[in-house]
């Protein structure tokens, strides 16, 4: 026998179970092998999330040779082990259990949300436990506390530890805990503090893990049981993690959402946006009807013909005149593929214009360009299942744990196990507090950061050479450019320890799988290009590429940014980004803009620049749920159907193709994106027969190589992997394994510039918090993260708000040329001195009123107090 088959061998163990012979895995518990062979052991401390406690004790099994009954939870199977699960003594046993866990627990089950969701509920009606021998005292009422998501019921706790465990585990947080000891031990937070006071980032991974009603959803109104819901697995529309929700409806209304466990990309993991940011689709100012804009310049209510009737109108006179070309699609990050494909189709097909964007184009312009020249496709390499194998992991340029939370914590994994995790980023983030080495640069000095430690990796012949000769070229090109290098200078030049900076890349270098992550703190940068380039070099250079635990992410913004990509939006061509789009509209050569799902007044550099644009522009429609800042000055806006009433597909950040299902009907009279843009078509005179999306999805597989195995009907399981070349195609989770060159490119010297001078003397950051997606066009219109987090503050250093006479709470003005705006104040030391931070989500702050469309340099912003 081979050494191969060997080791195969020993991976399997033969078991027992309640008399049926059973092969399970070596290192499996006896819990998971009885699953796996349908043997159902009842738990209520066990999360597969979590580590096995054993605390509950309802899992005992019989195991023969043992002297007791053993905690099947947290014991492994063994060659020739022989299990009983259900015998007399263990029904006893299990009984006895759930009659102590019920002496002091409130039989409040009519008023308590777990009812028909509650697993003590369900046991103590299978194992007949029909009353308490002991007698029961009614414990003092519960206030579920003010938390807007999350309710606390300590007297229901059963003080299975499944709060505490996830929230150190699995968030690496401990916003919960034990209090007192014996009869008195409780579970609570920290002193009793409210959660908001402990760390808490509303994740309610506590709410999914806990398998009685002690910590549950606040109650809301309209609500329903869990019997009474529909329950509908669906993809989640806000950042590009790809998560897996099930989403609850009752009468029509979304009212909860959940994930299943050991399912989709999450395996029921959420983040705040995910589990309690679903509710705007209730929102009372949804648009639910067409307006178009009178002669008196007001948008009034229309019906669906009047209004497509007057685009299709426009869009004619474009097109009879020969200036197709002046027509404009702009996607924005939650369009569907199968709406994307439809609005390039529309622009280039009916109308024959080459101008069709995607909103998000500029944080995917350095990846799309370096990727494509070094690997020949502008994607993720690698998916979570090989991050989580990576020996080290260095994230550049992005706060994680807010922008793509739970993708986030695959790395906080990696940390838990003594992995190391590198971070190169201006700011001490919360990832960054947490990593082994925390790499501080000057804002726009990565470039001198990542030169550096390439030249120490050649100079120390660190490289992988074999990897190098046999999967590259150029190398010499890079080698070159590195001559002249001084890791000392390069180091200083932006702000960091040399020997710190030589320790990171020494890491990186010796691990035998490293991976690499980047956000939009590289992407959005003024050496964007060349930030990516030194990435791309990195992960070449050390043979990181086309194997598992390695490779480069790209970390988009959007559900769909990867799939606006694919589907064409960002091609090459003046035409592909919004920023070429806005200057044909300057130039006059754009004349019509069609934007579906964006607000561009506030996404957009320069506001007052795009307010003038679009103001100028001679017809505007767009196609949204709201009326935003970008529809209000609209000529058409076409009410579009909520993510989660929407019906298509969305393709994640590591190239997995989800299905996004309706979980709720239509309001009012809005209808999907595909379906508006079909009937704009329709009304060009388009033979469009596209009667659901699956029809659009089966011309995208002709069209879209990478796509060609993709169908609704493999989806409905289980999302792909592109590329996924056929219907027997698994997908492609590590892309570049086969006959693959990477090509080097040269590292170009150099500090980027900045706009700061006497007069605005503070450098300006901008990117995502916890709480909020992009300009929080669908966040802000969530009671459950508003009540967290409702207006944008100025994360300032404490020196330097000092020197200015601010306080945490005060009020300051924020300007440059471009604009000014007004907010509250946070003093913080994880932000250097001399730098400002302002999130993008607030509408009456908006940050897009001090950046320039010009990225060549880091703009600079002027602080006062009011």
């Amino acid at each position: 026998m081979s050494a191969a088959a060997e080791a195969t061998e020993v991976q399997v163990v033969n078991v027992t179970i309640n008399g049926k012979e059973v092969e399970a895995r070596k290192g499996q518990t006896i819990l998971e092998a009885a699953r796996d062979a349908g043997v159902e052991i009842p738990t209520l401390c066990h999360d597969p999330r979590l580590e096995p406690y054993g605390a509950c004790r309802v899992c005992l099994v019989e195991v023969e040779g043992a002297r007791g009954p053993m905690a099947s939870c947290g014991t492994k199977v063994s060659e020739g082990m022989k299990v009983q699960t259900h015998t007399d003594k263990i029904l006893k046993l299990r009984k006895f259990i759930l009659e102590l866990l019920l002496t002091n627990h409130p039989l409040d089950c009519p008023v308590c949300e777990a009812a028909g969701d509650c697993r003590l509920q369900d046991y103590a009606y299978e194992y007949l436990v029909d009353m308490v021998p002991w007698g029961w005292r009614a414990p003092g009422p519960d206030d579920p506390g003010p938390h807007p998501n999350v309710a606390h019921f300590g007297s229901r706790c059963i003080l299975c530890g499944r709060c505490v465990r996830i929230c150190r585990e699995i968030m690496s947080i401990g916003c919960w805990g034990y209090l007192n000891r014996g009869y008195d031990s409780e579970v609570d937070t920290p002193y009793r503090r409210p959660l908001q006071e402990v760390g808490c980032v509303s994740c309610g991974q506590c709410v999914s893990t806990c398998p009685v009603g002690a910590i549950v959803g606040q109650r809301t109104p309209q609500g329903a049981r869990e019997w009474q819901t529909d329950k509908t697995r669906t993809a989640c529309s806000y950042c590009s993690n790809g998560c897996e929700l099930v989403v609850h409806s009752y009468n029509g209304r979304l009212v909860r959402v959940t994930s299943a466990l050991e399912r989709g990309l999450n395996k029921g993991n959420l983040c705040i946006r995910g589990r309690f940011g679903q509710g705007y689709a209730n929102s009372p100012d949804r648009v639910l009807k067409p307006l178009v804009r009178d002669e008196g310049g007001e948008l009034r209510e229309a019906s669906w013909d009047e209004a497509l009737g007057k685009v299709a109108v426009e869009i004619g006179r474009l097109r009879d005149e020969g200036a197709g070309g002046a027509f404009a699609v702009l996607c924005g990050t939650h369009t569907t593929n199968e709406a994307a494909y439809l609005a390039g189709k529309l622009a280039r097909g009916v109308v024959g214009s080459n101008y069709v964007a995607a909103s998000d184009q500029a944080n995917k312009a350095a990846a799309d360009e370096v990727l494509t020249a070094a690997f020949g496709n502008a994607a993720a390499t690698n998916t979570r299942d090989d991050l989580a194998q990576a020996d080290v992991i260095l994230v550049v340029g992005s706060n994680l744990t807010e922008s793509n939370n739970v993708l986030a914590l695959t790395v906080i994994s990696a940390i838990r196990k003594g992995k190391s995790v590198i971070a190169i980023d201006p700011r001490v983030t919360e990832l960054a507090r947490r990593t082994k080495i925390h790499l501080a640069p000057k804002p726009g000095t990565d470039i001198a950061v990542l030169r550096a430690m390439m030249a120490h990796i050649v100079n120390r012949g660190l490289h992988d050479e074999t990897f190098i000769a046999n999967k590259t070229e150029g190398f010499e090109v890079l080698t070159r450019s590195l001559e002249n290098v001084d890791v000392d200078d390069e180091a200083r030049s932006a702000g960091v320890d040399p020997d710190l900076l030589r320790e990171a890349a020494e890491e990186f270098a010796r691990a035998n799988a490293a991976a690499v992550m980047f956000g939009s703190g590289i992407s959005l940068s003024p050496t964007a290009v060349e930030s990516v380039k030194a990435l791309a070099d990195l992960v070449l250079l050390t043979g990181n590429v086309g194997k598992p635990g390695s490779g480069l992410y790209p970390l988009l913004t959007g559900a769909n940014s990867q799939g606006l990509r694919d589907m064409g939006l960002s091609s090459d061509g003046a035409g592909s980004s919004p920023a070429g789009i806005f200057e044909a509209i300057e130039a006059g050569d754009v004349r019509l803009l069609y934007i579906v799902g964006e607000d561009v007044v506030l996404s957009m550099p320069d506001e007052a620049q795009t307010r003038k644009d679009l103001e100028k522009l001679p017809f505007l429609v767009v196609q949204d749920n709201f009326l935003t800042e970008t529809a209000k000055l609209a000529d058409v806006v076409l009410p579009a159907a909520t993510s989660t009433e929407d019906d298509g597909t969305f393709t994640n950040v590591e190239r997995v193709i989800q299905r996004l299902k309706p979980v709720a009907p239509l309001r009012g009279e809005s209808l999907s994106d595909w379906n508006i843009l079909r009937g704009v078509a329709t009304k060009l005179g388009a033979d469009w027969a596209y009667a659901a999306p699956a029809d659009i999805m089966r011309e995208i597989v002709a069209a879209v190589p990478a796509y060609a195995g993709v169908s609704y009907g493999r989806l409905d399981s289980a999302g792909l992997t592109w590329p996924c070349l056929s219907a027997d195609d698994p997908g492609t989770p590590i892309l570049h394994t086969g006959d693959f060159k990477g090509r080097f490119m040269p590292v170009p010297a150099g500090v980027v510039k900045t706009r700061s001078d006497d007069g605005k003397p503070f450098l300006l950051t901008t990117g995502s918090v916890l709480e909020h997606h992009e300009v929080g066009t669908r966040t802000r219109r969530t009671d459950g993260v508003t009540k967290l987090n409702g207006a944008a503050a100025v994360e300032i250093n404490t020196a330097d708000a000092g020197s200015l006479g601010l306080t945490d709470g005060a009020r300051a003005r924020i300007s440059n040329e471009f604009g000014a705006i007004e907010l509250a104040v946070k003093v913080t030391d994880r932000i250097p001195a001399g730098v400002v931070y302002v999130p993008g989500f607030d509408w009456e702050a908006p940050v897009a009123r001090l950046l320039s469309r010009d990225r060549s340099a880091i703009p600079a912003v002027q602080v006062e107090a009011l």
